[in-house]
């Protein structure tokens, strides 16, 4: 009598790193999900908390001083390019908190994880267009950090039209690059 024998646990499950690029796990995708909002939130207190050094104190005085390094400009020229980096770093950080930070959490992390188990499936439906809709985050948040460093308004870099890119700040005054950017990111 012959006996056929397998290797225990072996079911054709990507192990490493495909396991997470390739998954249709539920759990697997909420976790990464979750991962990235973390990360994503990091760079959000960052920028945060370079708005709040600069508020601690009536006037202008951090972004001033980065103006004139970052365009090489000195008087009332940095004060108002400083005026605009601020700005900028409003509008990156209220975009990167909501939709980088707090939807991939809830909705992605969470949704991934507990929605299926609550309904009792055994996974999401459609779990690629699931797989997929998350590694287009990365891309996106990409998008988002470029538009923070590439031409915006004469003589300045980045978006400053606030976090809801609604007019008047999103519309006058903002050509250039930076906010096509900001755009195809969201």
């Amino acid at each position: 009598m012959s006996y056929v024998t397998t290797a225990n646990g072996d079911h054709g499950h990507p192990t490493g790193w495909k396991r997470y690029v390739y998954s249709t796990n539920h759990k697997d995708i909420g976790t990464m999900y979750l991962w990235f909002a973390i990360f994503a939130g990091l760079i959000g207190a960052f920028l945060s908390v370079m708005m709040r050094m600069e508020l601690q104190a009536p006037g202008i005085q951090y972004f001033h001083g980065l103006a004139s390094l970052v365009y090489g400009s000195s008087g009332e020229a940095a004060i108002d390019q400083g005026k605009h980096m601020y700005n900028v770093f409003v509008t990156g950080h209220g975009l990167l908190m909501i939709f980088f930070m707090v939807m991939p959490a809830m909705i992605g992390g969470f949704g991934n994880w507990f929605v299926p188990l609550m309904i009792g499936a055994p996974d999401m439906a459609f779990p690629r267009m699931n797989n997929i809709s998350f590694w287009l985050l990365p891309p996106s948040l990409a998008l988002l950090l470029i538009s923070m460093f590439v031409e915006g308004p004469a003589g300045a870099y980045g978006v400053g039209g606030g976090w809801t890119l609604y007019p008047p700040l999103s519309t006058s005054g903002q050509p250039g690059p930076a906010m096509d950017y900001a755009i195809l990111s969201i």
